[in-house]
């Protein structure tokens, strides 16, 4: 036996009964060397270990802001104050949802009344605020007992997003068995229980026994650098685009209209131009275009097509890019006249793009997208559907659906789904189609070029099988350090 199992045997005997915390302080060993010789001896039968089911728990931000009060709470107080309250007044819906999921309110007429558990519930207990007020305050043996008592309403607050719980096992006592009475009087084995630097380069090892040691014994989990998934992922999309033949074109985030919109033959009273959808920016509050010939092309494609006047100053406005479609405009524009022997022309871009959208299970303000696009001739709707399936299929995603749709800077355009059998649903993976001949005259080529675009962020939920876009930016370093890698 080793020198630790040998000591931990001569302590159980003096002690009939101990704990983990007790043989450290006694012996003077750590937690690992502690719980790798309790392994080994238990496996032999010389010690009985129990173990016992504990809660580490986590109240996220949000969950600190509702331990004074949870907004269906504040909702029905508001309501119990005024008689009724205008749905279009009431602005938290995170409030509605979960006052009618209580029963507390009823929706009649465009105003929500309290029902009569509604008027019991105002002001009274809430179960759950007291179930997260008490978590906030429990040690880990009381954390149990809350567990145990209120399971609903931890669930609930767990399916919510307040809280966050990891189960797992804790050494609560060891017993000596007689077996190992026997051989608490053995002597520890003999040998070499480590190799140092200092013995290898001096070679003071060779000729020299080293004790057995047990590699599936029990150790403490150590966790080693690594990449947020989301540009670990990244990195997977970005080297399936190189595998087959792409390059990579970037472009800047700050943009203008004119890249983002004008030339990518978006009306200018398109409503994704509103303030409701795009960031402007007040610096720089404009960007000017210098190819003015290429204006004037633009300009005549507008004004032909949506028969309204064309205006530069809306062209040069600034602001955050919402798609990196931009880019591909500026490489439809770049290699327009490019050597004939160099067709067809594959390119694809990653990067970040920012939307004025309500936050919600799968939309985000700032998101990732990646976009390609081929240059040549002679090209098809065939040779678009057949590069999106041979990029799908290689991240592991087959039977890809197609149906016709529409984007204004593609004629004909598609829409590519597949059905998830696990979550029992139809995900829409990209927008695709043919660049209108109006862009990419405007641009000064006449090839033709295929295009699309993806959202980063939905595809990878498919590989984490997370129910929001949310969780994958969520920062929760126990669910980081032990997720999955990401295999294609």
């Amino acid at each position: 036996m080793h020198e630790h199992e040998t000591r931990i045997l001569k302590l159980l005997k003096e002690k009939r009964i101990s704990s983990l915390e007790d043989i450290e302080e006694s012996l003077g060993i750590d937690a690992d060397a502690a719980m790798w010789a309790l392994d080994g001896l238990s496996k032999s039968g010389a010690v009985k270990v129990s173990k016992i089911k504990t809660y580490g728990v986590e109240i996220v931000n949000e969950g600190k802001d509702y331990l004074k009060l949870f907004p269906e709470e504040e909702l029905v107080r508001s309501i119990g104050r005024k008689g009724q309250e205008k749905l279009s007044e009431i602005k938290d819906n995170v409030a509605l949802l979960w006052a009618k999921k209580n029963n507390w309110i009823e929706l009649r007429e465009g105003y929500a009344k309290l029902t009569k558990v509604g008027a019991a519930a105002n002001g009274a207990e809430y179960a759950q605020r007291k179930v997260l007020e008490g978590l906030a305050d429990a040690d880990e043996d009381k954390v149990g007992i809350l567990f145990e008592k209120n399971k609903a309403e931890v669930d609930t607050l767990v399916k919510r997003g307040l809280l966050r719980v990891k189960e797992r096992e804790r050494i609560s006592r060891i017993e000596i068995t007689d077996a190992g009475t026997k051989l608490s009087g053995t002597k520890p084995e003999g040998g070499m229980g480590e190799l140092t630097r200092e013995m290898i380069l001096s070679k003071s090892w060779v000729g020299k026994d080293f004790k057995k040691y047990d590699v599936n014994a029990s150790s403490e989990m150590l966790y080693p650098a690594r990449q947020h998934m989301m540009h670990e992922f990244i990195d997977v999309v970005r080297n399936t685009w190189l595998n087959m033949g792409f390059s990579e074109m970037e472009g800047p985030i700050v943009e203008s209209a004119f890249w983002v919109f004008d030339a990518l033959f978006s009306p200018q009273d398109h409503p994704t131009r509103d303030m409701q959808d795009t960031f402007f920016l007040s610096n720089p509050k404009q960007i000017d275009i210098e190819d003015v010939e290429m204006l004037g092309r633009v300009k005549k494609a507008h004004e032909a097509a949506w028969k309204e006047k064309w205006q530069e100053s809306l062209a040069k406005q600034a602001l955050l890019r919402t798609h990196t479609t931009s880019v591909s405009a500026r490489y439809i524009k770049k290699f327009a006249n490019a050597v004939e022997s160099s067709y067809p022309i594959k390119l694809f871009s990653v990067g970040r793009v920012y939307r004025n959208e309500s936050i919600d299970y799968k939309h985000l303000a700032e998101l990732y997208q990646t976009d390609g696009i081929i240059i040549g001739n002679n090209l098809t709707f065939a040779n678009l559907i057949d590069t999106l399936k041979r990029f799908y299929s290689q991240l592991g995603i087959e039977d890809i659906k197609f149906k016709p749709s529409y984007f204004p800077f593609v004629e004909p355009g598609l829409e590519a789904y597949y059905y998830d059998e696990k979550r029992k649903c139809t995900t829409e993976l990209c927008g695709a189609g043919i660049i209108r001949k109006e862009i990419t005259t405007a641009m000064g080529t006449n090839k033709t070029v295929l295009a699309w675009g993806i959202g980063i962020e939905r595809l990878l939920m498919h590989f984490f099988e997370v129910d929001s876009i949310t969780d994958l930016y969520r920062n929760d370093l126990w669910w980081l350090r032990n997720r999955k890698k990401i295999e294609v």
